[in-house]
């Protein structure tokens, strides 16, 4: 005996199930009862979590110009030097150039005028340290940067020295 099955009813419950009946008849009228639940239980404003890989691209343009027009590329230190206790200019004041952050050796000297002000010409590009001494006033500047055909402007405040002597005896 072969069965034939025909649905008989599809139908959507409380629980948002949907319920499959379907029933077989038999050449025995003998009734044989099957039932099939499947469930559809989807949130519309569930979270999605995606794996995205990211890839960025960054373009620059860079141009680069190279000036052919300096002819010298020496360059200069102008300034002044002033008393810090009164801001007056001060005349024939030492002035001592070194090359980088030492104080060792000097690669120039010279002297303020008597105005105050002080030019120092044809130097190669880089750092360099300014020390101007009066009397027992003392002002020292690190870390000048001369690019080359460019003129770096420094004022130099001088002020009191103050001398530390070491006694032995005293410790």
């Amino acid at each position: 005996m072969k069965d034939i099955y025909e649905p008989l009813l599809l139908e959507d419950n409380a629980d948002n199930n949907i319920e499959k009946r379907i029933v077989s008849t038999g050449t025995n009228n003998k009734l044989q009862h099957q039932q099939s639940l499947q469930s559809n239980k989807q949130d519309l404003d569930q979270a999605v979590e995606l794996d995205v890989k990211p890839s960025q691209l960054n373009l620059q343009r860079i141009d680069v110009t190279i000036n052919n027009k300096i002819e010298n590329y020496s360059g200069k230190i102008i300034g002044s030097v002033l008393r810090e206790t009164d801001g007056q200019q001060v005349a024939n004041a030492i002035i001592l150039l070194y090359f980088g952050s030492g104080t060792e050796f000097p690669v120039y000297r010279t002297t303020s005028d008597e105005n105050g002000n002080f030019f120092i010409n044809d130097l190669p590009p880089g750092f360099y340290t300014i020390v101007a001494t009066f009397n027992n006033m003392q002002c020292i500047s690190r870390n000048l940067k001369v690019l080359p055909g460019e003129t770096c402007e420094q004022s130099l405040s001088l002020v009191q020295r103050v001398n530390y002597t070491y006694n032995q005896s005293n410790w």
